[in-house]
């Protein structure tokens, strides 16, 4: 494979709060309570939550993308999201919560940008250098947090 079609991003959010706590919020309904700008439409899902299965579209800056969840597993608290822009692009997010201390966990998270096209490698590479993809994650750490100590969203203008 052509190394110039895969970029691996890796990130390690450390979050205050349980494993238990924080897993629920790994969910595209769930994400809308503490994540501004976070608009999705539910396309599958038995339960109206995340699951295996679960099927959902974003339409944001980065264009329109349909997600689902390959991988749901509270037990270990793990989850794989799949997302896909038709005949362009497909990333694979994998998540897993770490318990570093009775009230803080490491959310390792790492992104694949697969490129289905030589014109989405130019994108992706230009839109997921490693500075936008770690302000990107520190964003997503620090409302997630935030949402934790306070019960409301952190809005920035």
């Amino acid at each position: 494979m052509d190394n110039k079609k895969k970029i691996i991003r890796k990130y390690q959010q450390t979050l205050e709060g349980t494993k238990e706590e924080i897993f629920p919020f790994l969910c595209p309904v769930r994400e809308k309570e503490w994540l501004q700008d976070w608009e999705y439409k539910m396309i599958y899902s038995e339960s109206g939550y995340a699951e295996k299965g679960c099927i959902f579209e974003t339409n944001n800056n980065y264009g329109c993308y349909r997600w689902i969840i390959t991988k749901h597993d509270k037990d270990n608290n793990q989850i794989q999201f799949i997302k896909m822009k038709e005949n362009y692009i497909i990333v694979i997010i994998d998540i897993y919560l770490e318990e570093k201390s009775k009230k803080l966990t490491y959310c390792n998270i790492e992104y694949t940008f697969i490129s289905l096209s030589d014109e989405a490698s130019v994108t992706i590479y230009k839109e997921n250098t490693e500075e936008a993809f770690n302000k990107h994650m520190k964003k997503w750490e620090d409302s997630l947090n935030y949402y934790l100590k306070h019960a409301k969203m952190l809005l920035e203008e």
